[in-house]
């Protein structure tokens, strides 16, 4: 049988899609000849979009034993959500916003409030990030931002509960408040809370 014709950059993507929806677990072995059977490929753009991703941290390579998702840690989570914070501050400081995105901004958020279990709920909460930044011209650091949210997403895969389903949804609610008032600096403000309240949180349920 023919094998699809399936690119790195698109392995990659596959891979960090099953990665951020937490289909591959924080600390889980990747099997190349498994994921090869489910994409119908052969193991080189595998490994070529593997060894991509060890180099962002989001995946590590230990010789002779193969590729794992990153562990999960207090002391990485803390340095990744501090780093996220200022990085999406600054974006939010350098982004413009209408009137079309902030009543995107809006809808996204209220998906959220109806959302009925963690994927969607993550996945609106993401979709609401990627929104407001989205007008930020800094590609290098919106890459980097991208490569935090991913190694964000198996934190928060890990620790998800309906007390921070609420507070996000109220944040949400602030940010797109101060927008509409072209209050940036309140907004830039209780993002970085955003940000801020995460680590506590993950530092008090991460042995439990």
């Amino acid at each position: 049988m023919l094998k699809k014709l399936i690119f790195k950059d698109e392995v990659k993507e596959i891979l960090l899609e099953q990665i951020q929806r937490g289909t591959l677990k924080p600390g889980s072995r990747i099997s190349l000849p498994n994921v090869a059977e489910k994409l119908e490929v052969s193991v080189t753009p595998i490994r070529e979009a593997l060894t991509q991703l060890s180099e962002t941290g989001i995946v590590n390579y230990i010789p002779n034993r193969g590729f794992f998702v990153m562990e999960l840690s207090t002391a990485d989570a803390k340095e990744i959500y501090d780093l996220m914070g200022v990085l999406e501050s600054e974006a939010l400081q350098n982004a413009a916003y209408g009137s079309q995105q902030l009543e995107e901004l809006q809808e996204i958020n209220n998906n959220f409030v109806k959302a009925t279990n963690a994927r969607e709920m993550l996945e609106f909460d993401r979709m609401f990030h990627e929104k407001l930044i989205e007008n930020y011209s800094n590609n290098y650091a919106r890459g980097i931002i991208d490569q935090l949210r991913v190694r964000i997403s198996l934190y928060d895969y890990a620790f998800w509960n309906e007390t921070q389903k609420k507070e996000s949804i109220e944040i949400h609610e602030n940010i797109i408040a101060y927008l509409k008032n072209d209050d940036i600096t309140s907004a830039v403000k209780i993002l970085k809370h955003n940000w801020s309240i995460g680590i506590p949180f993950i530092i008090e349920n991460f042995e439990k």
